[in-house]
């Protein structure tokens, strides 16, 4: 049976070399959404033969499992874990599967598993390109929007997140929570997040007008390409959300892409997700043994 726990923040080297290598560009697979969202989802993680295995245990004792990356083979890693699942008593369900894993699920295990598309947990990918310039027609309204940010504020700032505002992207997270959000499990990640942002390796942006704090954001880094935007919320004036999206994407030219997560099926969070015009949605997929 694999030895399951709940993940530390002395666990992100290896997990991170593992993650890194895998060419899996979902928002669930990096150190930082693992450990952020631990507590919220009792995730917890087992290393074997240089495999990371994670899992998710539910209340009622039930768990489910994510795809098995590192350096065993997808027959041999989904092997030890129909193994576990078998020794635990449990059916294996495997959960936030890419097309890709799903595919192999299915050709080594044929008609063992039902698989459940999950359009809520998407992800949507994006050219940082495209996020930061918003060329082209597609993007015309996106621009008008900031322009008239600009116009109505002149003063506004944005400045990189670190220990000196860290406290002003919580005064703006807690605002949001405060009138959006009855549960606060969000809220207490983006507060481990900000206290842990070097030991997570997590970057952002705060973004001020006439002084004052109304928008935030924390990302991290997938691999050497893709960035996860973790968290991002604004308060009070309009237009925050386009420029500190835009923003952010302007800073960190060193990725090619940017995950900015699911809409949770949410109408007006996917609605503004696909008004960026993303590149992907990567589906996600859900598998049960029949």
């Amino acid at each position: 049976m694999l030895d399951f726990y709940t993940p530390t923040l002395e666990d992100k080297n290896w997990i991170t070399e593992i993650t890194e290598n895998c060419g899996q560009i979902g928002c669930d697979i990096s150190f930082a959404t693992t450990y952020l969202w631990r507590n919220k989802y009792d995730i917890r993680v087992a290393r074997y033969n240089d495999t990371l295995f994670k899992a998710y245990f539910g209340s009622d004792g039930d768990m489910g499992y994510s795809f098995p990356v590192g350096k065993m083979s997808p027959k041999e890693a989904l092997e030890v874990l129909m193994r576990d699942a078998k020794e635990r008593g449990q059916k294996p369900l495997i959960g936030m599967l890419n097309k890709t894993n799903a595919e192999i699920l299915s050709h080594l295990y044929p008609d063992v598993f039902e698989f459940t598309e999950e359009r809520d947990s998407a992800d949507y990918i994006y050219s940082r390109e495209n996020l930061a310039n918003l060329a082209g027609k597609k993007f015309h309204a996106k621009r008008n929007h900031i322009s008239k940010f600009m116009r109505n504020n002149p003063d506004f700032l944005y400045k990189e997140l670190d220990n000196s505002n860290i406290e002003d992207a919580y005064f703006v997270a807690h605002k949001w929570h405060m009138h959006n959000d009855s549960d606060k499990s969000e809220l207490y990640a983006i507060r481990e997040a900000l206290d842990n942002l070097e030991e997570l390796s997590l970057f952002g942006g705060v973004l001020y007008v006439n002084s004052r704090p109304v928008a935030m954001t924390v990302g991290s880094r997938i691999n050497s390409n893709v960035c996860d935007v973790n968290f991002e919320k604004a308060v009070d004036v309009d237009g925050a959300y386009a420029v500190i999206n835009n923003e952010f994407a302007k800073a960190h030219s060193e990725f090619l892409q940017f995950n900015r997560e699911e809409d949770l099926g949410i109408e007006g969070l996917r609605k503004s997700k696909l008004s960026y015009n993303p590149d992907k949605i990567l589906m996600k997929y859900t598998a049960t043994m029949k």
